[in-house]
């Protein structure tokens, strides 16, 4: 079909790995956006939002990394565009989760247990006040739901249950819901979905002084929130980070790692700390004792991935 949007709407990209993501093309069709069914990587490219649907969990989760998809996806995420996980697409984003074998895309400070409400046969329903959501109550459909067992800062619970169970989270830019909002005729969780994250803006500012190409995985301070998987962007990201040292200046270990930890989010400044020696940024006395930005130019590290 075609993607480009007429009258003011968005094109929105759903997942089309495995899944129910036709349900929701045809739910964001009738609110007269575009949609595209993304397979690829390079289908990313343009969009203003992203749809993870409800499926089997391990069979996208083992889709999108045998795809190529999975850090693209979480570049996408961290991009601060709108992102948003129903049922299956919820145990994905959340950073925590039981029994899932491959890795998901782990954005969302949230922990998940899978069918958590039994079988398909203990599949229910439920009317529901949503946070952000005005009028009667959303009627959700759970189909062998998880449930959000905990939710962490910076991510907030928008639903729960009647005993309290949180069935809904969102996490900035990105949402997540136990149920499936595309099964019902009510599409008012769409439309609050489209209003999240960079509204109306296909890419968010880089911040000041950062690569261009660094954008899909910075914050808006400038702080490294993926680690890219692809060589080129590695490059980037090290030639970046190595711009926070000054020229002549000795460092102990202990202040190169406090730099490093004010500089990404994703707790691992030892890595980071390997690579700028690895890429020939940093170098260092043999027992580690002190390091300094290097005079020249940077080297691939052979046999990095």
């Amino acid at each position: 079909m075609n993607d480009i949007p007429a009258g003011g709407g968005k094109t929105v990209g759903v997942l089309a790995l495995q899944g129910d993501f036709r349900e929701h093309r045809e739910m964001l069709e009738r609110l007269g956006h575009a949609v595209r069914e993304i397979r690829k990587a390079e289908q990313l490219d343009g969009l203003d939002a992203l749809i993870i649907p409800g499926g089997e969990s391990t069979t996208i989760a083992r889709l999108l990394i045998s795809n190529n998809l999975r850090e693209p996806v979480r570049a996408f995420c961290a991009s601060g565009l709108p992102v948003w996980g129903t049922c299956a697409g919820a145990i994905l984003l959340a950073k925590e989760v039981d029994n899932l074998d491959r890795p998901g895309i782990e954005m969302m400070e949230i922990s998940v247990k899978r069918n958590a409400f039994g079988r398909q046969l203990d599949s229910f329903e439920a009317d529901l006040e949503v946070k952000g959501l005005e009028g009667r109550p959303f009627h959700a459909v759970f189909i062998r739901a998880p449930l959000i067992t905990e939710v962490r800062k910076p991510a907030t619970a928008l639903c729960r249950l009647a005993d309290g169970t949180i069935v809904a989270a969102r996490q900035g830019n990105m949402l997540a819901t136990s149920f499936h909002p595309e099964l019902t005729g009510d599409s008012r969780l769409h439309a609050y979905f489209l209003t999240i994250g960079h509204v109306g803006s296909r890419r968010p500012a880089a911040p000041e002084g950062a690569p261009l190409e660094l954008v899909p995985y910075l914050d808006t301070a400038g702080r490294i929130t993926i680690w890219p998987a692809k060589q080129q962007a590695k490059q980037i990201a090290v030639e970046h980070l190595a711009g926070r040292f000054e020229r002549g200046r000795r460092y102990t270990e202990n202040e190169v790692n406090t730099l490093l930890v004010q500089a990404h989010t994703f707790g691992d400044h030892t890595m980071l700390r390997r690579y700028l020696c690895d890429f020939g940024f940093l170098e260092r006395t043999a027992d580690g004792s002190s390091y300094w930005r290097a005079e020249t130019a940077a080297r691939a590290p052979v046999g990095t991935p």
